[in-house]
């Protein structure tokens, strides 16, 4: 039977975020992103490896050391709102090549792409993978064909590429429901990797369920929490959709309770790499 046989979790940028990003307050967006002074620590930008006996899939790219050069994000008052929201760091460590190259591994080994969202720390390095085959949920392609997809946390030019095609993934009813999970896509058709719906944080925001065979289950996330530790008590984000936010929050607690043994993986959890490989829960 098709098996997962390694997981890694690598870091490819970092990034500092206003407290309420984190977690959401009373506060308006707009009123934390003109007044707060504070900033969180340094976080990582992670993206995760998974290789399977059908292939090697990367759930997101990272940051593109780019988007430290001058005119990569907008203009105007929208440019403003994203300089305020976050602050990155890539060092040339953080090269997505040079990362997957500590696993042995090279871009072009890199067949299948999931994007939980197509917000920059997630494709930024997306142009870097033309070959692969690059999942994203149709609602999230959706936002490339707003008028202002800049006004929705996406940058076509930096995550769209022309080398790039996308696969858009609607979810489907799943032969087996996935704890509160009835629709899906079961990308092996073996129970193995199953992409989830979970939006709020972007329209099409997905999460993928990694089963493996000697190891504790992972359900990687995205940007539906910063910290796992604040998922039990519906802390969500302060961008996004936050009631469905809380809903897609709700439905991985249940699916926490019914998955044995399931570790939650963030994008920005510190601790994302020791949850991964066993260590912390």
């Amino acid at each position: 039977m098709p098996r997962v046989s390694r997981v890694s979790v690598l870091q490819v940028g970092r990034v500092r975020v206003r407290p309420d990003n984190v977690a959401g307050t009373w506060r308006p967006m707009l009123w934390w992103t003109a007044f707060s002074r504070a900033w969180t620590g340094w976080l990582p930008v992670n993206v995760v490896v998974v290789e399977h006996d059908r292939g090697v899939l990367l759930v997101d790219t990272g940051q593109s050391r780019a988007s430290m050069e001058p005119g990569y994000h907008p203009g105007g008052l929208l440019g403003w709102a994203y300089r305020r929201q976050a602050e990155f760091v890539v060092d040339a460590d953080d090269d997505l090549a040079a990362r997957l190259a500590g696993l042995g591994l090279t871009p072009a080994d890199v067949d299948t792409v999931v994007l939980t969202h197509l917000h920059q720390d997630h494709a930024g390095n997306v142009g870097l993978l033309p070959h692969a085959r690059v999942l994203v949920s149709a609602d999230e392609l959706s936002l490339l064909d707003e008028s202002r997809p800049a006004a929705h946390g996406v940058l076509p030019e930096h995550v769209a590429p022309p080398s790039v095609t996308f696969t858009p993934v609607r979810p489907t009813p799943l032969s087996t429901p996935v704890g509160p999970f009835t629709t899906g896509t079961d990308l092996y058709d073996d129970g193995t990797l199953v992409l989830l719906p979970t939006p709020g944080h972007s329209r099409g925001s997905q999460s993928l369920l990694v089963r493996r065979p000697d190891a504790d289950p992972l359900l990687v996330v995205g940007d539906l929490t910063y910290d796992p530790s604040l998922l039990a008590t519906e802390r969500v984000p302060g961008t996004g959709a936050t009631g469905q936010q809380r809903a897609s929050t709700r439905a991985v607690n249940a699916l926490v309770g019914a998955e044995p043994g399931l570790r939650v993986i963030a994008a920005h959890d510190p601790a994302a790499a020791d949850r991964a490989s066993g260590g912390h829960t």
